[in-house]
């Protein structure tokens, strides 16, 4: 099931899988929340099965600026992002879903459940923060170095090179409890760069300029479930903690080696926590 959704003057591209005959509004699916710069595309397949088959239904999205959604040239913030999440629930007619958010996903999802906790049933909030400050830690240094290189570099401008570009970039980001697979990952990057080549965008100034809103999240009365890899090199454990600590019905589970990355290896796992402490 595949969606056009206006968002003001934004074109989403959306998707849902909903399983069997049931009506979508007897469902509580999961709406999935992607990383900064990321396509829904690279949620795991294998994910989006067991989600639909575990809660009925999933959803996922292109983010404004971002693979077959439309580009933006001007300024948008986070909000604007949450507003957007709101109108793909709308387009399928969910009332309420599960928000899986990843990395700057997670950011988000606790800007709508602050904003609209009706809408929420339930947050699993992967690789991602509270907020920006330093008292919980900055990237790796050398992930800084090469992220800072790239800045001021253009990226390749053939096809090979761009899907190179993007496979690096998701080998720095991996941890070592799973063996990261170049061949399948450069197989991915060369079909996303074929069909929705973006790059840099204006996402990264959306979360540096969000505003701070941890004190806020002890008023998030939704069951929570926090995920955290030990090796993430963007955003060490506290983070996670921090999180935890701050929302009122959260459980955290920090994943030993696990980066900042979502593996396949990794996706029975999470299906199961999903499952234990929300879906169930």
């Amino acid at each position: 099931m595949v969606r056009r959704v206006e968002s003001g003057d934004v074109e989403l591209h959306a998707e849902a899988l909903f399983c069997g005959d049931r009506d979508t509004a007897e469902v509580i699916p999961v709406i999935l929340l992607s990383e900064a710069e990321a396509p829904s595309s690279r949620w795991p397949q294998s994910l989006r099965d067991g989600l639909a088959e575990r809660a009925g239904g999933v959803i996922w999205f292109d983010t404004r600026d971002c693979g077959r959604s439309s580009y933006v040239d001007v300024p948008y913030a986070l909000e604007d992002l949450t507003v957007d999440v709101l109108m793909v629930l709308d387009a399928f007619g969910v009332d309420q879903a599960h928000v899986l958010g990843r990395s700057m996903g997670g950011q988000i999802a606790q800007q709508l459940a602050l904003a609209m906790p009706q809408r929420v049933a339930s947050l699993t909030l992967l690789s991602t923060t509270p907020g920006r400050r330093e008292e919980f830690g900055m990237p790796e240094d050398w992930l800084i170095d090469k992220m800072t290189e790239r800045l001021f570099n253009d990226p390749p401008p053939d096809g090979p090179g761009r899907a190179n570009w993007l496979v690096e970039q998701l080998e720095w980001f991996s941890g070592p409890v799973f063996a990261f697979d170049r061949t399948a990952a450069l197989a991915a990057a060369v079909a996303e760069v074929a069909e929705c080549w973006r790059g840099a965008n204006g996402h990264g100034a959306a979360v540096v300029d969000a505003p701070d809103i941890i004190e806020y999240l002890e008023h998030v009365a939704l069951p929570a479930l926090v995920i955290h890899g030990t090796a993430d090199p963007v955003y060490p454990v506290p983070h996670a903690q921090a999180l935890a600590e701050r929302l009122p019905q959260s459980q955290l589970v920090l994943v030993e080696g696990l980066g900042h990355e979502l593996p396949d290896g990794f996706v029975g796992q999470l299906l199961d926590l999903m499952d234990r402490h929300l879906l169930g």
